[in-house]
């Protein structure tokens, strides 16, 4: 399989070039968004007592419906790491459109607490030190739909204080990508574990297992845990 650097597009196909320029563009700008939030947690924390979630919420709270009304995602915010908070352990300061933070509206599942801290759009970037985006998967917790949430991580006097990010839908991603995809052929997005997310082919399912040996042109997307796979076998 030949990889080609994401500014070498005249060796791929027309669909895949567009692709893999609109996917790195369009996770810039949210991760662009997603610092501010992080640059502002960091002002309002830096050589000063500890964060209280009350002063927390008020300062994110404008970033974030800044981050839902510039760009085409369905939740934005803060979300802690175990112990940063003076008066809490776990904390969303999270909204879906005009509703209230997601911690108010009680997040846990059943009668078990939420323990954001084991899924991989907090583990990873917590564990790197830089953004990430995870999915597609289900979001029982917000959405109950498909999505692809992007984090930022943020450090504050050299501790980790949480992941600023926002919830894609996935059936929005694909409208977004449905342009630059058009005739695409066999090009198709996976992600680090090799599903799809989304493709030329409609026979192809996002969240399907791709084989990217079947492939002979593999592109990987700088800074992203995507891939654009295109000249099938």
């Amino acid at each position: 399989m030949t990889t080609v650097p994401l500014r070498g597009t005249s060796t791929l196909t027309d669909a895949a070039g567009r692709c893999a320029m609109s996917v790195t563009a369009y996770f810039a700008a949210l991760f662009g968004a997603l610092e501010t939030i992080g640059e502002r947690v960091s002002e309002i924390s830096e050589g000063r007592p500890p964060v209280t979630a009350a002063a927390l919420t008020e300062v994110v709270e404008p970033i974030a419906a800044s981050v839902l009304e510039e760009h085409p995602v369905v939740g934005a915010g803060f979300v802690v790491h175990p112990g940063w908070l003076a008066d809490r352990d776990l904390y969303l300061a999270w909204w879906q459109g005009d509703e209230q933070p997601l911690a108010e509206r009680g997040v846990p599942i059943g009668h078990h607490v939420f323990d954001y801290t084991r899924h991989e759009w907090f583990e990873t970037p917590r564990a790197t030190g830089v953004h990430h985006v995870t999915g597609p998967y289900v979001d029982y917790v917000c959405t109950d739909e498909y999505v692809l949430t992007a984090t930022v991580p943020v450090h504050v006097d050299g501790r980790m204080a949480g992941v600023a990010g926002a919830d894609t839908r996935l059936e929005t991603f694909e409208q977004l990508m449905r342009e630059p995809l058009r005739d695409g052929g066999d090009v198709v997005l996976v992600n680090s574990h090799d599903r799809c997310v989304v493709a030329a082919d409609p026979l192809l399912r996002s969240g399907q297992k791709i084989k990217p040996a079947a492939y002979r042109t593999a592109q990987q997307l700088p800074g992203l845990p995507f891939r654009v796979l295109s000249d099938a076998r």
